[in-house]
């Protein structure tokens, strides 16, 4: 009994003071994003194009450049993904199977589907389609791309969960496909955010905002 008050204390005050009493500060989302911008991530071969934010969602154009291992197998909640590609193949990991998909074809992730998309070829693979994103997601993608850029063994790294339970409760809705049920993430997440602050650990990194990065 004595346990759980402590635990509800914690969760109750220790969210307050994180999430209302002092919060991180960061830039507001809506209206963020510019047609134009250009997100790298080094360590995944993957570029992002914006091409226009509405509605809560961004819609990027992505290229894979070749040879591009991509992300780690993951999992979205909250939306679905489809791939169309403009040239060469794209080879996606889907929930145990390997698919290919060539120019014409069309494959659709939904939501809660483990998957991962990489590119065993030398062509740069260009998505034909615009894909939409949670503009919340889209946000801390970004921080994900410029902490993976700047620890070149992030995956690798002792406190990669710390970071990324930061990212997944500010909006990244993306979970790892080979670890704890999606659920037991989320609720680690809820409980461990107050006390990762205290560490330091935090959801937005200026050096890792591109657009701060082009006013220096």
């Amino acid at each position: 009994m004595v346990f759980l008050i402590l635990l509800s204390s914690y969760l109750i005050i220790g969210n307050l003071l994180h999430r209302i009493v002092f919060p991180e500060e960061k830039p507001a989302v809506a209206g963020w994003f510019k047609p134009g911008q250009e997100f790298y991530s080094k360590a995944e071969g993957f570029r992002q194009t914006i091409v226009k934010q509405e509605d809560g969602f961004v819609h990027c154009l992505l290229e894979i450049e070749p040879f591009a291992g991509g992300p780690p197998k993951h999992i979205h909640t909250e939306f679905d993904e489809k791939f169309e590609i403009e040239n060469g193949e794209l080879t996606v990991w889907v929930n145990g199977e390997i698919k290919k998909i060539r120019p014409g074809e069309v494959l659709n992730i939904p939501k809660g589907t483990p998957h991962r998309p990489y590119n065993e070829t030398a062509d740069t693979i260009r998505i034909k389609n615009p894909i939409a994103f949670p503009e919340k997601f889209a946000f801390n993608l970004i921080q994900v791309y410029g902490a993976m850029d700047s620890r070149p063994a992030f995956e690798q790294s002792s406190d990669i969960a710390f970071r990324m339970a930061m990212f997944q409760t500010s909006g990244l809705d993306s979970y790892v496909a080979e670890g704890p049920p999606v659920f037991i993430q989320k609720a680690m997440g809820f409980v461990l955010a107050p006390a990762l602050r205290l560490f330091g650990y935090r959801s937005y990194y200026k050096n890792y905002d591109p657009l701060v990065r082009e006013k220096l």
